[in-house]
């Protein structure tokens, strides 16, 4: 066993041996951060004042019996356990939602004891533990649905408290982690969630936890039995009929079937012409949902227009300061390769007013974040969905040449990764085999610097560009911006990937040292993963064992595209580090514009696209001329070295995709299509432009990670592939 996979290994070993504390703490601080700020007292006095009228709630204390004394009766003064307080709760809750919420068929609202009731646990990230809360109010309506197989979960709850001794009270970083690991399967069993609220109850007091895509706050605790107004209303609040107050989004609606199922809906939103238009959406597609709580927080429905077209309706969070995606799809306009929008929805909802005030030192830290929506044209599948050698060749062809459009308009995509890459529709014509999607995090070329920087905590992590990786080894104002040449190296590690874990017609790859390289490119670590990723397109044998190793399918056509492609991309990135680390005259980021060290690499943008898309083409048409071979009448009995033979062509065959595992499963997630147009003419590859070798430089890391744009590996995949 190598020296990696011992490491490995032990990794797991450590990583299923920590305690359930340790994990929710580790979530917490990767979702959350390292503060979560408290806010001041006026903010929870401030919510929920028109659920019910002071008089009203006077009346209900009064004539109850839940309370008498200055005291919740059925609240024990002195707890032998929290069962009782859990079970308690629960009959003081409903008494409250039974007094004051309206009576409605369609919509109702009942507290109950979670652990008595078999909820459905969900299992904490990266962990064998589950979660389950306390206390839950347990919902029905147009956002709610039964959990499979059971009658009780994360999909079909208001709200969760969980309960706790008193003089557990203020651990509330603990508290904040258990609703962290809630909070992830409530917003993606509830994709049209807004926001999360939660509360903590002891026998004497309680506080607020809030959870948007900005991250969380939490209030002050206040006396249950000394303020029965405000635990009233937070009640009211947090188990709400309407769905709004309750933090869900009402433009999205289902009708609920009989058993329990959201199986029909619609999504309104604001038409090109700025009238509102009702898409109806389709039924047993399930949304996409980014899975991450901090964010864009990306949901994607897939709907029908009045004509019964499938158009892709996007959901997402942006923060300040970066170009919003409607905006540089727009720019995109009839860029062939590249999604296109029909209309957008901006400024829908704002962070900022969901959630409380802070201290002016919290305010300064907190980064707003605007919700918009946008509408786009469907396409194919994920790229991972390809069926033959030609499809991803031609998918991976037509979307480098759509990247260079793109550069064109002075746009850098940012996050090329299998999941922004999709199939064209079918009989797509040439330039539009492949399309890209997903503009969220990309950026203008000539933008202003800072926002330009290059950050290995934006991306896809195992498709990142080494020099990204390897800017955590750099102060701040040495790190040069992100530029076209990174994403080219990223399409290199999405080729490679695919020849790694797939078979060439499509099928998981079998297991194997070759089909294990990409677990290693995804290490949280960037030092790490560029370890990694360096001795992959640098040492010499990995060249004769991937020749060796990949499916044959892959080899005839594939085998010089890698190793030229490689060797490519080595080159670049050898050259880059020796730029960025040298001894050479340092540069630093003014106020105004950051280093421009790889000035010389980025001046010939067509030669650089002219040979690797020339790469494609020389493969490309050894696969047709492999398939005309195979095919034609009267030819001899000699096929191209190994391919497959095929009765209708040796790289042909349409297949069902099953997820492939790497070091844990890639999961194929819900069909949703986007949308596009990018072609040029067929090339042949020119010399590459000179890239003299270099050493790979190694510092230590100086910075920290914050929160990022991160997306770990390709679990998400946006299309199931059927």
């Amino acid at each position: 066993m190598s020296l990696r996979h011992i490491k490995l290994a032990r990794l797991a070993k450590e990583k299923q041996e920590r305690s359930m504390e340790e994990v929710l703490k580790d979530l917490l601080t990767q979702e959350l951060g390292n503060h979560t700020p408290m806010t001041d007292d006026s903010w929870i006095s401030s919510l929920y004042l028109d659920t019910a009228t002071p008089a009203a709630i006077d009346k209900f204390l009064k004539d109850s019996g839940e309370y008498e004394n200055g005291r919740w009766t059925r609240i024990p003064e002195t707890l032998r356990t929290l069962s009782k307080l859990n079970e308690s709760l629960c009959k003081v809750v409903n008494s409250i939602l039974d007094r004051f919420l309206p009576s409605r068929s369609d919509t109702s609202r009942v507290a109950v004891y979670a652990h008595a009731h078999q909820f459905k646990a969900e299992v904490i990230e990266g962990s064998q533990y589950y979660c389950s809360p306390d206390v839950v109010v347990k919902a029905s309506g147009p956002s709610f649905s039964l959990p499979k197989g059971s009658s009780l979960g994360f999909s079909n709850i208001a709200t969760c408290f969980n309960t706790r001794w008193d003089n557990e009270a203020e651990e509330y970083s603990r508290h904040l982690a258990y609703f962290t690991a809630c909070a992830k399967h409530m917003f993606t069993q509830q994709p049209n969630r807004l926001f999360l609220r939660f509360l903590v109850i002891t026998e004497s007091r309680a506080n607020l936890f809030h959870i948007d895509r900005s991250g969380a706050q939490y209030t002050p605790l206040f006396k249950i039995h000394d303020d029965p107004h405000m635990f009233v209303r937070l009640i009211l609040g947090l188990s709400s009929v309407d769905e709004r107050t309750l933090g869900l989004d009402d433009s999205i609606k289902w009708i609920v079937d009989a058993d329990g199922q959201t199986r029909h809906g619609t999504v309104k939103t604001m038409g090109a012409d700025n009238t509102i238009v009702t898409y109806e959406l389709v039924a047993g597609e399930d949304p996409f949902v980014r899975t991450t709580l901090c964010g864009r927080g990306t949901v994607c429905w897939t709907a029908r227009n009045a004509e019964g077209e499938k158009v892709i309706v996007k959901d997402y969070w942006s923060s300040g300061g970066r170009t919003p995606e409607f905006e540089l799809l727009d720019e995109a306009r009839d860029v062939r390769g590249v999604c296109q929008m029909v209309s957008y929805e901006a400024n829908r909802f704002h962070t900022k007013d969901l959630r409380g005030s802070m201290k002016d030192s919290e305010t300064a830290m907190f980064q707003n974040r605007t919700a918009a929506r946008i509408v786009m044209k469907v396409y194919g599948l994920s790229i991972e969905c390809f069926s033959s050698v030609q499809e991803v060749l031609a998918a991976l062809r037509d979307a480098i040449a759509a990247h260079k459009s793109l550069l064109g308009r002075n746009i850098i995509h940012r996050d090329i990764s299998p999941n922004n890459i999709l199939l064209g529709t079918a009989g797509a014509q040439p330039g539009e085999r492949g399309i890209l999607i997903d503009l969220g995090i990309a950026l203008r070329s000539n933008g202003p610097g800072a926002q330009n920087r290059a950050d290995p905590r934006i991306g896809t992590r195992m498709f990142q560009a080494l020099i990204i990786l390897n800017t955590v080894k750099l102060e701040e104002d040495e790190i040069s911006a992100y530029d076209f040449l990174d994403d080219l190296e990223a399409f290199f590690w999405v080729f490679a990937y695919l020849i790694c874990v797939y078979r060439a017609d499509g099928q998981p790859a079998p297991k194997s040292p070759f089909q294990a390289y990409p677990s290693s490119w995804q290490d949280s670590d960037p030092v790490e993963a560029h370890s990694a990723k360096y001795c992959f397109i640098s040492l010499p044998g990995v060249a004769g064992k991937a020749r060796r190793s990949m499916d044959e399918g892959w080899r005839f056509a594939c085998a010089d595209l890698f190793v030229d492609f490689r060797k490519y991309v080595c080159k670049l990135a050898e050259e880059k580090e020796e730029l960025a680390f040298g001894e050479g005259d340092r540069e630093f980021a003014t106020e105004h514009s950051l280093p421009n060290r790889f000035a010389p690499l980025l001046e010939d943008v067509d030669k650089h696209y002219a040979y690797i898309l020339g790469l494609f083409d020389r493969a490309l048409r050894m696969v047709e001329a492999g398939q005309a071979e195979s095919t034609s009448a009267g030819q001899a009995d000699i096929s191209p070295p190994s391919c497959p033979p095929s009765a209708s062509g040796p790289l042909a065959v349409s297949v069902n995709k099953s997820p492939v595992t790497l070091s844990r499963e890639v999961i194929s997630s819900s069909s949703i299509g986007y949308l596009s147009t990018a072609a040029t003419s067929s090339t042949t590859p020119t010399d590459p432009p000179s890239l003299p070798a270099s050493l790979n430089q190694s510092r230590g890391s100086k910075r920290q990670s914050g929160e990022a744009e991160l997306e770990n590996s390709p679990t998400d995949v946006k299309r199931r592939c059927v």
